[in-house]
């Protein structure tokens, strides 16, 4: 039997928004500077110039399925390369939520610059 004057408090006709990691959001920036003809391989390259480390090709391909069955970014079918057995590459551009999810991680980061990490900590005697 339920309570007619029970309230729930929270709503849930609001959209989810997901958390994204650090390293989906670096990704997403190099999405967004594509314009939507940003490849696996351009990904891989700047990420791996960005973080001064390699990034292997599975683990930034993987990230970006992840990412767009999050609906963070869409790719379509490029032109299929000019030599033997080329394959056609996936462009990814990113979506209206990668968008929301990257100005989300940018207000948290601003938000929690304000904060000091361990204010209990400073001066304390070891």
């Amino acid at each position: 039997m339920t309570n007619p004057s029970y309230q729930p408090i929270f709503s849930t006709n609001v959209e989810f928004m997901p958390m994204i990691s650090r390293l989906e959001e670096l990704m997403l920036h190099i999405v967004l500077r594509g314009q939507g003809e940003a490849t696996a391989t351009d990904v891989q390259g700047q990420l791996s110039d960005a973080e001064g480390r390699e990034r292997s090709f599975g683990a930034v391909f993987t990230t970006l399925d992840r990412m767009s069955a999050k609906k963070l970014v869409m790719w379509r079918k490029g032109t299929a390369q000019s030599r033997p057995g080329g394959r056609a590459p996936r462009l990814y551009e990113i979506t209206g939520a990668g968008r929301a999810a990257l100005d989300e991680a940018f207000r948290a980061r601003q938000f929690a610059s304000g904060f000091d990490a361990a204010p209990g900590l400073r001066g304390a005697k070891p």
